[in-house]
Order: structure tokens, then sequence, then C-alpha cells
């Protein structure tokens, strides 16, 4: 149900309906017309994301949909091999994610014809392509909003500095996520954005910081604390976006310092050896790992990033010696291991790229950018499982059948979590926009 519907609500109540209701009953009415948390919405199955982005664009075509009739120039070095999900064939580098694919699903017909990075990353995290007039936010952004997190939880967590382009667009700066480093130091983007909340040797200390000449004491004075920001905010010369939304960050600050269960999540020593062993003890299992226990802590959207997919040259080497090895081992652990808790059916486990690659092999043994079809993985939430949606041609060039684009993709998780397509909130002027209004739910993708 949109805003719109509810304040049409709320005017046909009348001056008689008015009479009869007290004022914290109008506040509720006014309230649940302008919060979309408040709004009813379809029972999804999923209440959480984790997002695995595999960024510079990752060659599909050797991962989630070979060709292995394919003319030598195009089917490359890999064969493909069989999964536990009858009729499922993917790389024969990735075995361990073969075991798992009776959980998860293949979109192998995705395409939206964008071979720049920066725009197709922006419009594959988004799942809406911005325009000059409206810039859309990211999945994480857009979970944030529609969904509360745990008190004393941040709603939503990115891991690392580079990566994805999790930009927040129309909800502004207060849907910004919370990132955590390599080194598992927590810091909200947005501050790190403006470089005056933290300075850098604080940037290398475990957990969460105050800004500069703040104390713990101050936290037990509101209005002390509420007129030190302002003093800072004082000094700010950005747009009152930035002002106001660093109010949020700073209260969401206060809440993890206070609560502690944050840094619960982050420290793994208490898991069992054979689970951290599973995703591995470099900085790739532990964003893994700590993914799964800040779901389990009541995080909303969780997203990490594998660099190195531009693949321009020696892409199979790459592949087999790192990138294939790497991805198999934390994305079969990560689905398992949600599986194993009973987090998997509440979970939706989603890894992409901003494109794919070539499916003609270039001179120096390597595939270049190709928007024009692409593969992504999909697991847990609502998601159908041990399924393939759509294939390419016999070259890998196109969609064959049943093509989509992000929107679609994006609509799909949504309605997973429990939002329509055409679901709408409002923009910080108060212009109710749908969430994806290009997006249709692809239906054979959901169980």
């Amino acid at each position: 149900m949109s805003n719109r519907s509810h304040r049409r609500d709320f005017l046909k109540i009348g001056a008689a309906g008015l009479l009869g209701m007290t004022l914290p009953d109008l506040l509720r009415l006014e309230a649940t017309a302008n919060n979309p948390r408040a709004q009813s919405v379809t029972n999804g199955r999923a209440r959480n994301v984790i997002m695995i982005w595999l960024s510079g664009g990752p060659a599909t075509i050797d991962i989630w949909d070979l060709k292995p009739d394919a003319p030598a120039q195009i089917r490359g070095e890999f064969r493909p091999i069989h999964t536990n999900a009858d009729g499922v064939h993917i790389s024969e580098h990735m075995p361990r994610t073969a075991r798992v694919m009776d959980q998860a699903a293949i979109v192998r017909s995705l395409a939206h014809g964008i071979d720049d990075h920066g725009a197709a990353s922006v419009y594959m995290t988004a799942g809406t392509r911005s325009t000059q007039v409206l810039r859309y936010p990211s999945l994480g952004s857009m979970t944030s909003r529609l969904l509360d997190a745990e008190p004393g939880i941040p709603a939503y967590v990115k891991f690392g500095r580079g990566g994805s382009s999790q930009t927040t667009g129309y909800l502004g700066t207060q849907y910004s996520p919370l990132e955590v480093d390599e080194n598992i130091n927590i810091r909200p983007a947005a501050a790190q954005a403006q470089n005056r909340f933290q300075q850098p040797q604080q940037q290398q200390q475990l957990g969460v910081a105050l800004p500069p000449g703040f104390s713990q004491d101050m936290l037990n004075d509101r209005d002390g604390l509420r007129n030190a920001f302002d003093e800072h905010f004082s000094r700010l010369d950005n747009s009152a976006d930035i002002v106001g939304g660093m109010d949020r960050f700073h209260q969401q600050a206060i809440d993890i310092l206070r609560a502690n269960r944050t840094q619960r999540a982050l420290d793994v020593s208490g898991e069992p050896s054979i689970v951290r062993d599973r995703y591995g003890s470099d900085a790739l299992g532990r964003a893994g790992l700590i993914s799964r226990r800040l779901i389990e802590a009541g995080t909303r959207f969780v997203t990490f990033t594998i660099n190195g997919w531009d693949t321009h040259g020696g892409n199979f080497n790459a592949l087999r010696t790192n990138l294939l090895p790497r991805l198999d081992r934390v994305l079969a652990a990560l689905v398992g291991d949600l599986a194993s808790r009973g987090l998997l059916e509440n979970t939706v486990v989603y890894c992409a790229g901003e494109f794919g690659r070539t499916p003609r092999v270039n001179g120096g043994a390597g595939r270049d950018h190709w928007g024009r079809s692409m593969s992504v993985f999909l697991a847990g939430g609502g998601i159908k499982r041990g399924y393939v949606h759509g294939s390419t041609d016999t070259n890998g060039m196109a969609p064959a059948n049943a093509p989509c684009r992000p929107d679609d993709v994006a609509a799909t998780i949504f309605h997973c979590l429990g939002f329509e397509p055409s679901y709408e909130i409002s923009s910080p002027l108060g212009r109710p926009l749908q969430i994806f209004p290009l997006g249709r739910v692809l239906a054979p993708l959901v169980a």
C-alpha cells in the first residue's frame, strides 16, 4: 500500500471522524502515512540480504554459463561439471558451490547493455537506472529504509572501502552503509567521506569511535551532545542532506557503543574452528563469516567485495589460480552455514558484478566488457532451489529466452522481502516514488 493511499485515507476521515480521535490517534495515523515501515506489505519470506560483489565484471561465461559446444575461441579453457541440482552445470573450478546448488538458482538471461564500470555498477547495485534528475538508491540503502534492524545493530553494513557503488540516491545520506574495513574497524560511510569525525589513526583502532573531543560521559548528556554536534555541523559547508543525515549516524554510533552487539558480531573467536576453516582465515573468509553473524544479530543488508574480475588479459589463469577458488570457498561456506542454522529461509544471498565479459576470447587470453549477456547467483529467502532461469544463445552473445534486466532481479529480491516493485515511498521532498518502477517480479524464480 502506498504513502499516497494512506494520505488519501487520512483525508477521507473528515471532520466528524477527527472529533472522535485523540491527539495520539491523529499522530499515529499521520506517522503511518509517512513511514513505509508502518505500511502493510505482502508476506515476504526473506528478512535479510547478503550481497557478494564481484568488482570488475566477472566472466560469467566461465563460471555459471559455460558453452562447451561453442568454438574454442568462445568456450575457453574450462569445462562444466555436474552439481547436486539435476541438470545444472557450473565451472569445474567451483566444486564446493556445486555441492550446494540444490539450495540456489542461477539467472542466465540477464542483460543491460552497459559496458562502463561506473554506470553498470550503479545500475546493478540499485536495480534501477538513474537519470540526470533522479538518482536511485542502492539495494542496501533501500533495505535500510524499509526494514528495521535490531536495536544497537546497523541495518546496512558494507565491507571494504572500494567495490560496488553503494549510492544512497534520493533517500539521502542517512541511509548510507556502516563501513567495516578489512581489519574489521567500523565507521559510518558518510562520516568517512567528510573526514570530519575520525582522524586517520583512529580509523585503525578496533571498534566504533566518537568524534575527537567527545567522551563516553557525554553519552549521558543528550542536550550537551546535541549542542556539541550542532557546533560541528555549523562548520560543514555541504548540503542540508549531509547535515541532517549525519544525525542518524551519530545516534547509530551511540546505540552501538551502548549495546556492544555489533562488536560481539565482529568477534569470530568463539566460532568453532571447523566453521572458521570452512570460510577461510583471510580477510574474505572473515567477511563472509561476519556477514552471517551480523545477519544473525539483526542486520538487514550486508555486502562484501571480491576484487580483481576485470580480466582483459590472462582471464583463465586469474580465474583458475585465484578468483574462482576464493569465490567458491566463501560462497559455498556461506550458503551451507546459513542453511545449517535455519537462516537461509529468510536470507537472500546475491552474487553479482557490474557486467559479464565477451564470449569471444581476445588476443591476450582475456575477455573484455560485455553487458549484453551475464549471469547472477541467488539463494535463500524464497528463491527457487536447484533452478536455472533463462538461457543465452549458442555462443553466449545474448539472452535466448526469458530475458531480464537488473530491475527485474531487484524487484524479485524485494518481492521476497515483502515489497512489490510498485510499492511507494516518499523522497525527502515528499515526492511518492515506486521502489522499482520498471521492475517485474520473475515469478518462475520464486519458490
